[in-house]
């Protein structure tokens, strides 16, 4: 199939930078996978994931100042006790879940 179209888009420098070196891994340019995103939305007749915003685990969320003051108190009471994690196990617990 011939490509004789041609798409301008504006996007945050970051977010592409970030696209751009994730591609890069998989051995893809942006236009070869925005090509695929196109033929997968073609394909499957709307965006091919999901669209939702993320939950969200409740003791992360901050609803006002207070909130957020009660939340950092909790969090210095819990260094002081000692209730930490090495950086390390957080590290292999986030690779063991994520894979990265």
């Amino acid at each position: 199939m011939a490509k004789n179209e041609t798409l301008h888009i504006r996007v945050n420098d970051v977010i592409k930078l970030r696209a751009e070196k994730t591609l890069d891994v998989l051995g893809l340019s942006i236009s070869e996978a925005v090509n695929m995103l196109l033929h997968q939305i073609s394909l499957v007749g709307g965006l091919p994931f999901e669209v939702r915003i993320p939950s969200v685990p409740e003791n992360l969320v901050v609803s006002s100042n207070k909130d957020l003051y009660e939340k950092l108190s909790l969090g210095s009471a819990q260094i002081k006790e000692g209730k930490t994690v090495d950086a390390d196990v957080v590290m292999a617990r986030l690779s063991d879940k994520y894979g990265f």
